[in-house]
This record gives structure tokens, C-alpha cells and sequence, in this order.
């Protein structure tokens, strides 16, 4: 425990230290939000609170940006001879599959933090919905990352086809689940397809925790269940799969 915590330190500070990515990851944020928010918001009007309704969706869309970075992470530190050093370590895999889930829930933590304290200043959500709020988003963090470590077994033999199912990944949950669109407000076809993506659930189950208030919205008892379901199922994997394929990695 005391060495998967000392790599835990080592790169959180790392990562922390990387300001630059983490200052563009808020830039970014403010002008999705303050600008184009505000313009999708005066075009959506059938949606009531659609532009506080679209802010969180932008949270749930970093939530799994940096939860997919933080496994693509994990498989480039093969490839740059990173990860060889790592395993040298007197450090058992499954305690270094946690450590990594824990560094990328950190990291979604300093990135997620000052944007949700922002959104739920805006609404005037009382403090204590900050915590649940986190919450959720680490939960799905959790899951995710679960998701696209458990992939890295593609990503030793080919990183090409791994970024492509990443890719594939990213642009079905996201557009097929309600990120960004109700599902009160979807077509029949695509609202039983999004029932289907946990992150419909995430996103509904973060909406009930800030009490933005959309007809439609899933009960949130429920969603709690699929996305803990989701994480737990995920990082079980994970933590079965990923000590077996990490032996007899080789670093290009």
C-alpha cells in the first residue's frame, strides 16, 4: 500500500504540475458554456433551463474526456518505456490498476472542480449539492476509466486500432444519451437506444442531484444503480485483465 501510494504522490504531482493543460481545460469550458452556451440556448427554446441543462452536459463530457485520457495514459506509458520501469517496482498489478484510477479521479477532480462550483453558483444550488454533485461525476469517471483500461489489451498489440474504438466509443455514448438532449425531447428510435447508454443515466442522475428541473429526467434511484452497477462491473475487469495482460508487455 505505502508504494502504490508513493506513485500515487509522484504523479499527481506530475500531472497537477502540467498548469497549461489544466488552465485549457477551463478556458475551454468557460467558452463552450459563456459563449456558444448562450447561443444554443436562445435557438433550444421548447427546453426550459435548457442552458443550465446544457452546462452540465458539458461537465459530463469532460468527466469522460479526462476519464479516456487517463486511459490512453496508462497505454502510451508501454509504449514511451514508462510502464516497464513502473512494473519493476515492488508494486502487485491490481494495486497499480487502483493507483491509476485514483490518479485520474484527482485529476478529474482539479479539472470537474471550479467548473461544477460555477455551474451550481449560477443556479444557486445550496453547498451540499456540491458533494453529491462530485460525486456522480467520479462515480462515471470511475466506470470509464474502468472501460478504457480494461481495452488496453488492443493497445499493446495495435494503439491504432485502440484509438479507433476509443474514438468509435466516444462519438456513440456522447451523441446517443441525453448529454445534451432531453429524452422527453428525442425521437422514439433514439430515446430506446439512448435508455440503453449508461451515460443517459449519469447525465440524468447529475441533473436530479443539481434539481435542474426537465420533464422527462429518470428516477434517480435508478440511475444511481446503473451507474454504480457500471463502475463496479468495470473495475472488477479491470482489476481481473489488466495483471494478466500487463505481463510480457514490451515498450516499443
Amino acid at each position: 500500500m505505502r508504494e502504490m501510494l508513493s506513485l500515487l504522490w509522484f504523479e499527481v504531482k506530475e500531472e497537477v504540475g502540467a498548469v497549461h493543460w489544466t488552465v485549457y481545460q477551463w478556458a475551454f469550458f468557460a467558452f463552450q458554456y459563456f459563449v456558444y452556451g448562450q447561443l444554443v440556448s436562445k435557438l433550444v427554446v421548447s427546453v426550459p433551463n435548457y442552458y443550465f441543462y446544457y452546462g452540465t452536459g458539458l461537465l459530463i463530457i469532460m468527466t469522460f474526456n479526462i476519464s479516456t485520457w487517463a486511459g490512453r495514459r496508462f497505454v502510451e506509458g508501454a509504449h514511451e518505456g514508462r510502464l516497464r520501469y513502473i512494473l519493476s517496482l515492488p508494486l502487485r498489478r491490481g494495486e497499480f490498476f487502483l493507483e491509476q484510477v485514483l490518479m485520474g479521479l484527482v485529476v478529474n477532480v482539479v479539472r470537474i472542480g471550479p467548473p461544477l462550483v460555477m455551474i451550481l453558483w449560477i443556479t444557486g444550488a445550496p453547498a451540499l449539492v456540491l458533494l453529491t454533485s462530485m460525486t456522480v461525476l467520479l462515480a462515471m469517471s470511475a466506470g470509464i476509466m474502468g472501460i478504457m483500461i480494461s481495452l488496453s489489451f488492443v493497445a499493446f498489440k495495435s494503439f491504432d486500432i485502440y484509438s479507433a474504438i476509443v474514438a468509435g466509443m466516444s462519438a456513440i455514448l456522447i451523441r446517443f444519451s441525453t448529454i445534451l438532449y432531453p429524452l422527453s425531447y428525442i425521437p422514439n428510435a433514439y430515446a430506446n437506444i439512448s435508455r440503453g447508454n449508461p451515460l443517459t443515466y449519469g447525465a440524468d442522475l447529475l441533473r436530479s442531484a443539481v434539481n435542474i428541473d426537465v420533464s422527462g429526467l429518470l428516477n434517480p434511484g435508478l440511475s444511481a444503480i446503473v451507474v454504480l452497477a457500471v463502475g463496479v462491473s468495470t473495475l472488477t475487469i479491470g482489476m481481473a485483465l489488466v495483471p494478466r495482460v500487463l505481463e510480457g508487455v514490451k515498450s516499443s
